[in-house]
């Protein structure tokens, strides 16, 4: 996956995530990773439509017993770790692409080696599972329910 692409896909997550609001990203990303893991996987479908997406799933990140996800792009034999809501974890994180890796195996090693806890591949993310309308609602909620 190009750094462009990554750069255009975390655009657009940063003003979803700025949009009616200041508060900073380390706070607007909490509880919303799902549904930008989501909503990111059908951007990089636009993109790159024969990518295969996977959602990883990690549990007990960072000892916090949270859990959280992440993408594993997987395109043009390679696969790209993204995490779309790196913030919540790690508040001074510049970009939310993590490292580039030539195996599944080797993603889930390395978002463990990062995060910590347990981590599975979860779904397989399908271009029909791409309800970007919803994906958005949900979030613009979570964010508004923020103190």
């Amino acid at each position: 996956m190009e750094k462009e692409t990554i750069r255009q896909i975390q655009r657009k997550i940063v003003q979803l995530l700025h949009k009616n609001n200041n508060k900073p990203l380390y706070v607007t990303s909490v509880d919303n990773c799902s549904e930008v893991a989501r909503l990111a996987g059908c951007w990089i479908f636009e993109k790159l439509p024969l990518a295969k997406i996977y959602i990883l799933k990690g549990k007990n990140i960072l000892k916090t017993k949270r859990c959280h996800d992440i993408l594993a792009v997987d395109y043009s034999e390679n696969i790209t770790l993204i995490d779309p809501t790196v913030w919540q974890f790690f508040k001074n994180k510049k970009s939310i692409f993590i490292k580039t890796t030539n195996s599944l195996a080797n993603s889930l090693f390395e978002a463990n080696k990062l995060y910590g806890g347990k981590w599975e591949i979860s779904e397989i993310l399908s271009k029909d599972d791409c309800k970007k309308s919803e994906f958005k609602r949900i979030i613009a909620l979570n964010i508004k329910e923020l103190k």
